[in-house]
């Protein structure tokens, strides 16, 4: 060989050993690419959702646009939730966030209505977005015929998030089960979320964004002293439910939620239930069938109660019409946002289910989905006439009565001071934040309930679910545990009391 074809050959072997090198770099460099990079940059972008069918409200559409400012760490959007109803009505809810400021609201046919809010938790979709777009660690998962580019997991609150790249743009998210799809992907600089100009309650203030990321654990079961008796766990529920008939449940989760692994010491569980949509807290064959289960030998005996809502007014109508007697040396009794007092909203509801403005006339539509007002008749449900203000019962029981046996015979009480709350169901948020700003509820409010209402007595309430007498960022439906948090904490608290 001589020492041009010498040359040659090393010249050909560098180029070949370069080509290898740069392939396995070029490889080295995908691999080494992490969804941290597709969205380092500023970007706009709309999602679909799943649609869910929910039970009494047809199906609901979740959709999502959103604008990613990577360098300010802050995200705009517009939360949609589009029903179906069984007759085929449409209805909107929205809920916009743009800087410091936010609107939500609903429309219908032809009307619309937003009101600016203050307070605000992040709808569940916006908040899995938030943390996509700000998350750093990823994991490298196997390759999908459903993702035509690169499938990466991440843990969020002790489940796992999906998401499908591919060509520098996120393509879906799944979540416990449900696909959001991006249907548009930009990048750009441009802002095309505004806040509505259309509020009622003026120029919207910044708001307070309230961060309830902390996770939550069923606490470890607690022995009681040995000398105790067996203790039971009675649950009374408030207005809405349109059960048939009366009974006793072992379990209520569809209204209590996880709330018995949260009081596992007792030993037994019992769920009230009865007829609270068409029947009120001064129906005589609801305290007898509160006794009946309550009572041995007609006295409450080693029993703690916790009664929600108008369950407060039904368990004291009882006590106080003498159909059962409570033993407070063996027995405790909890308050949960009870209406003691009745409350301002059952007197703003009968006006906007029986006479609605052009501006209400969405509100009344979505009070009916919701059992509010009643679907074919201008009024409201039967069970809110009895919570007016001013009601007068027929039995000559009046709201004072009820307070001087609450006030005598409960241990603690539960209050919260948000409409919109932990958000975990962001319509119920929201029919709850219309209906307090229409009806000019005094603050701080739950969205149904004043805290004076619900107070009951002059005790220190603290923000420490430890507490007897404990006031919460949550909403009225939130105290049930139905939505976990601190209410579920409090719980446990007490039933150890």
């Amino acid at each position: 060989m001589n020492q041009y074809h010498f040359f040659a050959l090393c010249v050909l072997a560098a180029v070949c050993l370069l080509g290898i090198v740069g392939i396995l770099f070029a490889k080295t460099s995908a691999d080494d690419k992490q969804p941290s990079d597709v969205f380092d940059v500023s970007l706009s972008a709309s999602l679909d959702i799943e649609t869910t069918e929910r039970n009494n409200f047809g199906s609901k559409k979740t959709s999502l646009k959103i604008e990613w400012n990577p360098a300010a760490r802050k995200m705009n959007f517009h939360h949609t939730d589009v029903f179906s109803s069984d007759d085929d009505s449409l209805y909107e809810l929205f809920f916009i966030k743009v800087e410091d400021k936010a609107t939500v609201g609903i429309s219908y046919v032809n009307s619309s209505v937003a009101f600016c809010i203050e307070d605000v938790t992040l709808p569940k979709w916006v908040d899995v977005l938030q943390h996509i777009l700000t998350v750093d660690s990823w994991s490298r998962g196997k390759q999908s015929d459903g993702c035509r580019g690169d499938i990466w997991y991440t843990t969020y609150k002790q489940d796992i998030i999906e998401i499908c790249t591919n060509d520098n743009q996120l393509e879906y998210v799944m979540h416990q089960k449900r696909r959001a799809s991006i249907t548009s992907w930009t990048r750009t600089d441009n802002q095309n979320i505004h806040i509505r100009s259309d509020v009622l309650n003026g120029p919207c203030r910044d708001l307070r964004q309230k961060n309830y990321s902390k996770e939550y654990h069923l606490p470890v079961k607690t022995k009681r002293d040995s000398g105790m008796s067996p203790t039971t766990c009675l649950f009374v529920h408030g207005a809405g439910n349109n059960a048939s008939g009366n009974d006793v449940l072992p379990d209520f989760s569809e209204y209590w939620g996880d709330v018995r692994n949260y009081t596992s010491n007792c030993a037994s569980h019992k769920f009230l239930v009865y007829n609270s949509k068409d029947n009120g807290w001064d129906e005589g064959q609801i305290h007898q069938h509160f006794c009946d289960v309550a009572a041995t030998n007609g006295t409450i005996t080693n029993t703690v109660i916790f009664s929600h809502s108008m369950g407060n007014l039904v368990v004291a109508a009882a006590l106080h019409r003498q159909k059962c007697t409570f033993n407070q040396a063996t027995s405790h009794w909890f308050s949960v946002q009870g209406t003691w007092t009745g409350t301002v909203e059952a007197n703003t509801l009968s006006i906007i289910c029986r006479h609605p403005t052009w501006l209400q006339t969405p509100i009344r539509s979505l009070l009916r989905a919701y059992g509010y007002c009643k679907p074919t008749e201008n009024t409201e449900s039967d069970v809110y006439t009895t919570l007016n203000t001013d009601y007068a019962s027929p039995t000559g029981i009046g709201f004072d009565n009820l307070t001087d046996v609450g006030r005598r015979y409960v241990s603690g009480v539960m209050c919260g001071n948000s409409s919109i709350g932990l958000t975990t169901d962001y319509t119920e948020s929201v029919v709850m934040f219309l209906l307090q700003s229409y009806s000019n509820l005094a603050v701080p409010n739950d969205g149904i309930v004043t805290f004076d209402s619900c107070k009951l007595k002059d005790e220190q309430f603290k923000f420490t679910s430890s507490n007897p007498y404990y006031i919460g960022y949550i909403n009225h439906a939130d105290g049930t545990c139905r939505h976990g948090g601190d209410p579920c904490s409090w719980y446990h608290h007490m039933h150890l009391y």
